[in-house]
């Protein structure tokens, strides 16, 4: 009995001293520091048969194929008059078959392996990705590589894609987000291949011959990068490669050149009418590309400004404390080769655009005028670096992130030292980006909305838009036509 009391007692004690240790608030949680090197990508890197290269990586965690092929083609390199190829080519590699299988004996081979096999066309890059069981990787394989090599973009599979995406043509004007985002890059860039846009007409005049001359010129063993992850033996794996892509050819390719120089857009108001509720809007200018050396306290400044969700300045004023939009923040956008753009951005009601816009405008003086304060360094920086890990959490996302930076161009150590370029972020170095790369005297504002409400403002912000600067009425244009929709 005195043993057991004596246990009882002890766990008692037990029990008050854990309950004194424990954090009485969640500020007061203490975690060990993440600890994460990630690997050097040349212990991955393999050249393959006529020069194609991988990042290849034997994971047996699971009994799994995974691979991609990354070709360097995409929406840019289309010329005029074609626009559209892109979507279609995304839409037809497989559907349109090979020169030995149609289109759907391959999906539904691909569905009773129960695999996966996607392609993507993005803006300069286009993605061909399988995933089957690793008892499968031969088959995969062979049918991975016949759709890469040898499509045959069959009439069937083409004009259905034509129709489905005429027929998205037809909607893509019911979404103002997508008019906001069209039309603001159309102000930015002006008449470049970054915003031509198909029409009904240029996607009704593509023709399987289209489709195979790009995939001529493009699609070839030195202008892909695979990157691979899975159970499967490196060596192995390398021999069924080469044996498959040993006969093909490569090719001479002279990469189209596009110029860097952008109509100067003036400072204002541009107002697109759509009869509706709300006003979508976006203000900025050009960024920067991602290849800067100001890259890493841009990212640390927008993070601040609007970039970090409901810690950021502008999240805080125009939602929490304004209580004006569930949509707002600003953004650095990036693409490859190009400066990508600068925006502050909100959705809110006609009433309230003026407003919202002096609120987002302020917050840009303010990180221009004013240092930020410890608090939100911290936090800004250490969202960096407590995210990066992110980016490698699978073998083929970390092969598919080495295979992204030899296409693009980038060091290969280029993740061994961005910890140490977000970590040399100084609050002094965050106004002197903001300084450099947000230009209030060239703020272009667009919104989508309805005039009238929009104009008038609130007894609280009262209108009109012009004291943002000139006004410019820009006409809403058909997708399907490319001229201005006509308004009853």
């Amino acid at each position: 009995m005195k043993k057991t009391l004596s246990l009882f007692l002890a766990l008692g004690f037990l029990c008050v001293g854990l309950g004194f240790g424990q954090a009485q608030k969640p500020s007061d949680l203490k975690y060990p520091v993440l600890k994460y090197e990630p690997p050097d990508p040349k212990a991955f890197r393999t050249v393959f048969a006529n020069g194609l290269r991988g990042y290849i990586k034997e994971d047996r965690s699971l009994p799994l194929f995974n691979i991609t092929a990354q070709v360097n083609f995409g929406k840019l390199y289309v010329p005029k008059g074609k626009q559209g190829l892109d979507a279609i080519m995304g839409e037809t590699l497989i559907k349109g078959g090979t020169k030995t299988k149609e289109g759907s004996v391959i999906e539904e081979r691909i569905d009773f392996l129960g695999g996966t096999l996607n392609f993507f066309v993005g803006e300069r890059t286009s993605i061909l990705s399988l995933s089957v069981l690793s008892r499968d990787m031969d088959e995969g394989l062979a049918i991975f590589f016949d759709v890469l090599m040898n499509p045959e973009f069959r009439e069937a599979a083409l004009n259905l894609a034509k129709r489905r995406m005429i027929e998205q043509l037809r909607q893509v004007n019911d979404a103002p987000s997508q008019i906001l985002s069209r039309e603001y890059e159309l102000l930015l860039y002006g008449d470049h291949p970054l915003t031509w846009q198909p029409g009904k007409k240029t996607y009704e005049g593509l023709a399987a011959a289209d489709l195979k001359a790009v995939h001529a010129k493009y699609f070839f063993p030195r202008n892909i990068i695979l990157a691979a992850a899975g159970d499967f033996s490196k060596t192995q794996l390398k021999g069924k490669i080469d044996k498959i892509t040993a006969s093909w050819a490569n090719k001479t390719l002279a990469l189209p050149a596009f110029g860097k120089q952008f109509p100067a857009v003036e400072p204002g108001v541009y107002f697109i009418q759509k009869p509706i509720n709300q006003g979508y809007i976006s203000l900025g200018h050009l960024g920067l590309e991602d290849i800067d050396p100001d890259y890493f306290a841009v990212q640390v400044m927008n993070f601040i400004l609007g970039g970090g969700s409901f810690s950021s300045r502008i999240t805080t004023k125009v939602r929490s404390n304004e209580g004006l939009s569930y949509n707002q923040g600003s953004r650095f956008s990036y693409r490859w080769g190009f400066p990508g753009i600068f925006s502050g951005y909100v959705q809110t009601k006609s009433s309230t655009v003026g407003y919202a816009i002096s609120l987002i405008l302020s917050e840009f003086d303010r990180i221009r005028k004013q240092p930020v304060d410890d608090a939100e360094m911290e936090t800004a920086v250490n969202y960096y670096l407590e995210s990066f890990a992110d980016a490698f959490q699978s073998s083929l996302a970390t092969m598919t992130n080495f295979a992204n930076l030899e296409m693009t161009g980038k060091p290969m150590d280029y993740y061994k030292t961005y910890r140490d370029k977000f970590k040399a972020v100084t609050k002094a170095r965050v106004q002197d980006v903001a300084n450099k790369y947000i230009h209030p005297k060239k703020i272009a504002i667009l919104i989508v909305g309805d005039w009238e409400p929009c104009n008038k403002g609130s007894d609280k912000f009262p209108g009109p838009l012009d004291k943002f600067g000139k006004i410019h009425r820009l006409s809403l244009i058909d997708p399907m036509t490319g001229e201005p929709v006509k308004t009853p």
